[in-house]
C-alpha cells in the first residue's frame, strides 16, 4: 500500500540521478539466480507531476531500455493523447515511468507472453520505487494492470477500479493494461470506463498546465 508523503523534503536534480545510476547498476536478482541478466529499465526526471507504474519491462524494453517502448507503449501513447496530451512527447516529459520489476522476467515456455513477475524480484525492486516516490512526490499515480493497482489500492477488481480516481494527494487514476493480449476491452463497458479515466488523467494535465501557466505569469 502507499505511505505518506511530505515526510522527506524534495531532494536535488543530482540526487534523483544517483539514485537512477544506482539503480541501473543493480544486479541483485542475477546474484539471487532469480534472472539471468540485468536490465533496469525506468525513466524520468525531477519535477514530473505524473508517476506512472507498470508491471514489468517486456522483450522491446529490454532492448531499448526505455519504458513502454514496445506494442504496449505504442497503445498507451495513444490513450494519452485521447486523454489531452498535446503528444506521445508531452506525456512522457511529464511523466516518470517505472515498474514493480525493473528488469524484464522473460518468456513463458511457450513463448506465448512474458513471464509473471517473481515475488522476490518485486520484492528487491520495492525500495527504488518507494524512495521515487518519496523523492518526486508525484501529483497523479497511475498503476497500469492489476498487479500495479494492487500495490497501490489493495485486492479489487479492474470494473471498481478503473475509471475512477482515488486520493487527494495523490491522486491515483488506474488503467487496465495496454497489452493486446489482455481480452478486458473487449467488454463495451470496459472500454467506457476506460475513457473515463482518460477524461480524469485529461483534467489533471490540464488543471496542472493551468497552475504551471500562472506560476510562469508571476515569474514573468
Amino acid at each position: 500500500m502507499y505511505f505518506r508523503q511530505g515526510m522527506i523534503t524534495r531532494p536535488s536534480r543530482a540526487a534523483l540521478h544517483a539514485h537512477q545510476r544506482a539503480c541501473r547498476a543493480c544486479h541483485v536478482c542475477v546474484d539471487q539466480q532469480i534472472l539471468p541478466e540485468a536490465n533496469p529499465t525506468f525513466e524520468g526526471s525531477s519535477g514530473a507531476p505524473f508517476f506512472l507504474v507498470g508491471q514489468a519491462p517486456g522483450p522491446a524494453e529490454r532492448v531499448t531500455r526505455r519504458p513502454f517502448s514496445g506494442r504496449a507503449g505504442k497503445e498507451l501513447d495513444r490513450w494519452m493523447l485521447r486523454a489531452g496530451f498535446e503528444d506521445a512527447a508531452e506525456f512522457r516529459r511529464m511523466t516518470y515511468i517505472t515498474s514493480l520489476m525493473r528488469c524484464f522476467p522473460g518468456r513463458n515456455a511457450t513463448n506465448s507472453g512474458d513471464l509473471r513477475p517473481p515475488a522476490a524480484a518485486i520484492a528487491n525492486c520495492a525500495h527504488w520505487l518507494d524512495a521515487e516516490l518519496r523523492m518526486l512526490e508525484p501529483r497523479v499515480i497511475i498503476p497500469v494492470g492489476q498487479m500495479a493497482i494492487t500495490r497501490f489500492l489493495g485486492a479489487g477488481s479492474l470494473e471498481d477500479r478503473v475509471g475512477r480516481s482515488f486520493g487527494k494527494k495523490p491522486v491515483m487514476v488506474p488503467l487496465p493494461h495496454p497489452s493486446g493480449q489482455s481480452r478486458w476491452l473487449n467488454e463495451t463497458e470496459n472500454r467506457e470506463r476506460l475513457s473515463r479515466a482518460l477524461r480524469v488523467i485529461g483534467r489533471l494535465r490540464a488543471e496542472h498546465a493551468k497552475i504551471a501557466g500562472q506560476l510562469r505569469a508571476t515569474k514573468g
